[in-house]
């Protein structure tokens, strides 16, 4: 039995890795060995000046304005905080599922609906939401860092996650936790341990320490 749990973890690994589009990897010639990195997004070189104003310039209030009057897409307010939250990933370890393939989907669908009907969704229309390990998103897993839950797809949504689609929200990634939400500090044998992003050598805390981090490098507006 020695040795099933690495490798499950190292399988979950490489499953989050390959869901990162390799547009969005960061080059080798970014210095990633400091102890504050939340300058690296905006310094990178993969967020365009105009994703870089959607996710620093901006709260979940005025990106819900513009997303209701049409002044913004939801495709490229999407866009831009799937490429931030990769990024955040890459440095700080703060995400198990990425489902940005089915968030872009959900933008699409989300602008061809305002453009049809004139009228936004909800009041959370078009809005990226992440949300921590624990919810329950169908057709990924919701393992809480347990190697013997990973690759259980969960058949149906949590409560939340239905409420948050009804209101028009879009959801594009999962965030890091303790095994079983039950620590200070986000650390589990799965993923691995959330690293804070103004200082890599300390915690971001828990059980949402994943989100912590996540919104602290702006690669989430609002989060759960």
């Amino acid at each position: 039995m020695s040795g099933q749990w690495q490798d499950t973890a190292a399988r979950k690994q490489a499953e989050r890795q390959s869901r990162i589009p390799k547009a969005w990897l960061l080059p080798s010639s970014i210095n990633v060995d400091q102890d504050n990195v939340q300058h690296i997004p905006r310094e990178c070189g993969i967020l365009t000046p105009a994703e870089i104003r959607i996710t620093e310039q901006h709260d979940a209030t005025s990106l819900v304005a513009a997303l209701s009057k049409g002044t913004l897409t939801s495709k490229a307010v999407t866009t831009a905080f799937c490429k931030r939250a990769a990024i955040a990933q890459q440095l700080t370890n703060c995400l198990t599922e990425i489902l940005f393939d089915d968030a872009m989907e959900r933008a699409r669908s989300l602008d061809e609906e305002h453009r049809r009907t004139g009228k936004p969704k909800g009041p959370l229309h078009g809005l990226p939401i992440s949300l921590k390990d624990t919810f329950k998103i169908k057709g990924y897993d919701a393992s809480i860092a347990i190697a013997s839950l990973c690759f259980k797809p969960s058949t149906t949504n949590s409560a939340l996650v239905d409420l948050l689609l009804e209101l028009g929200a879009v959801l594009y990634c999962k965030t890091n936790i303790p095994q079983t939400m039950m620590a200070l500090d986000s650390h589990n044998n799965v993923f691995g341990r959330v690293r804070n992003p103004s200082h890599l050598a300390l915690t971001p805390g828990g059980s949402s320490g994943g989100e912590g981090a996540l919104v602290g490098m702006r690669g989430s507006i609002l989060g759960k």
